[in-house]
């Protein structure tokens, strides 16, 4: 979304589905911006936090996500929530505001409304200045979105259900153990590049192939480059019909393969998702899962992203 400017408060407002993939609700939303030489500032990324972190959190959220000037020349701060929290979320854009400026990032507005789904008001907490809302539906941002083919949910519970676990994939022998490596990566490549049909035991064996040789996880992810939608539909489908570590394994991969697409927010969904399957299940965070949480609290540009497993990542010959 670098090439996003708002006209008005409301514009920043109506924009937050479109930048997160979903729309925010007791939240607290941080839009990173950098100058650009003709359009002055633009939009580099969105963070999102809940509204009930404590305020010793939202002050370490610069530090944390590694944010510092020039490569964000400024922000601005939103934060959508009921009445209830208004007097919290009040101390959480201080402490935020805060953290930032100690960064070197000048903080140019801070608003607050009740919801994006609906007409209404925002307000601004530094000079009481109030004014109407539109519903995120009618944001030119949220038009381009759609009419690019993306989708934006009405909620990231909607988004989290994507990778929730399904019926686990019946267990399989491995046999030899060079046939079962090569078969396997055969069919990926095969489902990837050829539309094949994934056979049932698939998704056992992925797992177990990228679980126990991070060599071959990293040519999965070479693969994935030419065919990023298909590796994040695969990778997403294997993951849900794993369990422990396998399944993080299989997430961490999903998440690379959905910020390839540019989906950084399914990306990090799937990292999270990641992370806690790996805590729920007492087993080794995946390594992968670790470096692409680091690199999306950052707020690294899907390009760099991109860019960073191209140099990386082998690139197997899919035709064999």
């Amino acid at each position: 979304m670098s090439d996003t400017f708002f006209a008005t408060p409301a514009d920043v407002i109506a924009a937050a589905p479109a930048l997160l993939g979903f729309a925010p609700t007791n939240s607290v939303l941080a839009y990173l911006l950098r100058r650009d030489i003709r359009h002055g500032l633009l939009v580099r990324c969105a963070l999102r936090f809940d509204v009930t972190v404590t305020v010793e959190q939202a002050a370490r959220v610069p530090a944390t996500c590694g944010l510092a000037h020039p490569d964000n020349a400024a922000a601005i701060l939103l934060a959508v929530c009921d009445p209830g929290h208004d007097t919290h979320a009040r101390h959480v854009l201080d402490a935020l505001r805060d953290g930032l400026r100690d960064n070197g990032i000048h903080v140019l507005a801070r608003l607050h409304t009740r919801d994006v789904t609906t007409a209404g008001h925002w307000l601004d907490v530094d000079t009481a200045v109030t004014g109407p809302t539109y519903p995120y539906t009618d944001s030119i941002l949220t038009a381009r979105q759609v009419h690019d083919g993306h989708c934006v949910s009405a909620a990231r519970a909607d988004i989290e259900a994507e990778f929730a676990p399904v019926a686990p994939a019946a267990p399989v022998e491995i046999g030899d153990h060079a046939t079962f490596v090569s078969r396997t990566c055969e069919e990926i490549a095969a489902v990837l590049v050829r539309q094949r049909t994934p056979s049932p035991s698939l998704p056992t064996r992925a797992g177990a192939l990228i679980t126990g040789h991070p060599a071959v996880r990293d040519a999965m992810l070479g693969l994935a480059l030419d065919h990023p939608q298909p590796a994040a539909d695969l990778w997403t489908q294997i993951a849900r019909q794993l369990r422990g570590r396998p399944r993080a394994e299989a997430l961490a991969v999903a998440g690379v393969c959905f910020c390839l697409l540019g989906d950084t927010v399914r990306g990090g969904i799937a990292v999270d998702a990641a992370l806690h399957e790996a805590t729920h299940t007492h087993t080794p965070a995946p390594r992968l899962a670790l470096l692409m949480d680091a690199v999306l609290r950052s707020g690294l540009d899907p390009h760099r992203i991109r860019a960073a497993v191209a140099a990386s990542a082998p690139r197997p010959d899919a035709d064999h």
